[in-house]
């Protein structure tokens, strides 16, 4: 709107100094002559433009140009309004992001407690039934040992049975008691071995 002003002001003024111009070269006079009815002519007609351009032009203009800004302020607000909704989006996503990620962490975190539970279990499996074979293996040596400790008092009191027999068959002198005492001792080897 300044800017117009600016330009009919400099119109006004180009008017006035052609008016001056024509006016001495009419009159012949020199450059102060003036004549005062083309100046009243000039200021009258730059009136008229005037209030008709501010009745007709200048409210159109500043209509227009008051249109634009509105909708440049629209787009303004419209441009920030978007950027607050993508700013919205944006957090929103970094926080699905985020929520999915633990929810991935916490998911690993369970399968691998899990893992290890499975593997304690299966550790105690293994080391109960290593138990359980040492146990059957220890008492299957225990049988082992009573039914050989029982062979051995059997197989003794046999022959102690046989000794008793061969000493009431013979008399027990000295000689003959060293000699039941090594042939019970060979029998017993042998058993051994056998």
């Amino acid at each position: 709107m300044k800017a117009f002003m600016r330009l009919c002001l400099f119109c006004v003024a180009l008017m006035g100094v052609t008016t001056v111009a024509h006016a001495e070269e009419a009159a012949g006079g020199g450059l102060l002559s003036i004549d005062w009815g083309l100046q009243i002519w000039t200021l009258i007609t730059f009136l008229v433009l005037l209030v008709l351009l501010a009745k007709f032009a200048f409210k159109p203009i500043a209509q227009a140009l008051d249109s634009r800004s509105e909708t440049i302020k629209k787009s303004i607000d419209d441009a920030e309004k978007q950027r607050a909704d993508a700013k919205k989006l944006m957090e929103d996503y970094q926080k699905q992001v985020a929520a999915a990620r633990t929810e991935a962490n916490k998911i690993i975190e369970e399968a691998r407690a899990l893992g290890e539970t499975v593997r304690k279990e299966v550790v105690d499996k293994a080391n109960g039934e290593a138990s359980a074979a040492v146990q059957r293996a220890g008492e299957e040596i225990q049988r082992q040992k009573e039914r050989g400790i029982q062979e051995m008092k059997d197989t003794v009191a046999s022959l102690s049975v046989q000794i008793a027999s061969r000493i009431m068959e013979k008399e027990i002198n000295e000689a003959t008691h060293r000699q039941l005492v090594e042939n019970l001792i060979k029998d017993l080897a042998k058993i051994q071995k056998g």
